[in-house]
């Protein structure tokens, strides 16, 4: 029997080790754009939540004069933001965080221009402030809401810890009487009025290229928020959830039984749904009424399918329940996804 040299066995094992997670590396390539044009001369990185100020877990080759960038990850859930080489340039994917399987998939980024927040006196020494104005295309934003958010643990969704009044036509908004501390600001202006929910195509939306912005007491952060419009949905990578669990799939029906469209599935934690934010949501349901949700881990779940999102539903919307079960709910092991789950919707009647 021939033998081998230790060293060499010790490279073998190490390239043998090694194979699978380039093997499973995934291809991620992109546009990044300032408006309608091509941003070149931006370096994307990859990371694991949406403090863009962590450790970078990759980063990409400098973006073109096309403004397209190419870079590669295993398979999992990144956060994908950029800059310019000045720093006068922030740019965020409106997926964010996207979830990457070993497939090639397109990621486009937007950018904003930076503006560094400034400070003034604040009339009470005991707590902070937080004001500014939203700007989309270097207007005035108006009838948009300010989210804060303490920390990045939700990925920056829901209502947050505040929320701010719609901003007028000046675009002004405020914060009063915070504790200080530090503030993740997102902005978002969805097409249907709502407060809550996915931000769809054609929405308009923003984060703070200064996260996170540290408010001390007895002073007023001042800031300019800018806002881009999110282009088409990749709901093959958009995450509503990360996908960290079990997979829920299946179809919503009208009461005939034919696919509907535009619909969102929701899956609670909570036996009495609506009170508070869902643990998971799909994408809007595709043409034949498909939807998948990704759930954040093994358990039971509540589970239903509505048109909007937040607030109770309203008469005339798509509303529906998970029937298989009396309480609406069902129950995902570990390593076991569910598919061909059926839900049927109706226009909401009051009587």
């Amino acid at each position: 029997m021939k033998r081998l040299p230790g060293l060499m066995i010790s490279c073998l094992l190490l390239i043998s080790l090694a194979m699978p997670s380039l093997l499973l590396a995934a291809m991620i390539e992109g546009r990044i754009v300032s408006g309608d044009e091509p941003l070149a001369g931006v370096v994307v990185t990859a990371h694991s939540s949406l403090d863009f100020t962590t450790k970078a877990l990759a980063r990409s080759v400098v973006s073109d004069s096309d403004g397209l960038y190419q870079m590669e990850l295993p398979p999992g859930t990144y956060a994908l933001f950029g800059w310019n080489d000045d720093q006068s340039q922030f740019a965020f994917c409106g997926r964010n965080p996207v979830n990457l399987t070993a497939d090639p998939v397109w990621v486009g980024l937007q950018s904003v221009p930076v503006a560094t927040a400034t400070s003034d006196t604040y009339d009470d020494d005991y707590s902070a402030a937080i004001e500014g104005q939203v700007l989309h295309e270097g207007s005035p934003l108006a009838g948009a809401y300010v989210y804060l958010y303490l920390d990045v643990a939700e990925d920056l969704k829901g209502q947050g810890y505040r929320l701010s009044l719609p901003t007028g036509a000046d675009g002004y908004f405020r914060f009063d009487g915070l504790p200080e501390s530090n503030y993740y600001l997102v902005v978002r202006h969805r097409q249907n009025g709502q407060r809550v929910g996915p931000v769809q195509e054609g929405d308009q939306f923003g984060i703070f290229p200064g996260n996170p912005l540290t408010a001390r007491s007895g002073r007023v952060q001042q800031v300019k928020l800018h806002s881009v419009t999110k282009l088409k949905d990749a709901s093959g990578s958009e995450t509503f959830g990360r996908a960290t669990g079990p997979v829920l799939s299946g179809t919503v029906v009208n009461a005939s039984g034919q696919g509907v469209a535009g619909v969102h599935v929701f899956a609670y934690v909570d036996r009495v749904i609506g009170h508070q934010r869902p643990a998971a949501i799909s994408t809007p349901t595709a043409d034949d009424g498909r939807f998948v949700v990704n759930l954040p881990e093994p358990g039971t779940y509540y589970v239903g399918a509505r048109e909007a999102y937040g607030d109770s539903p309203a008469p005339g919307e798509l509303f529906g329940m998970y029937e298989e079960s009396a309480d609406h709910g069902l129950t995902l092991e570990k390593g076991n996804n569910l598919d061909d789950v059926r839900i049927v919707v109706e226009p909401i009647a009051i009587f």
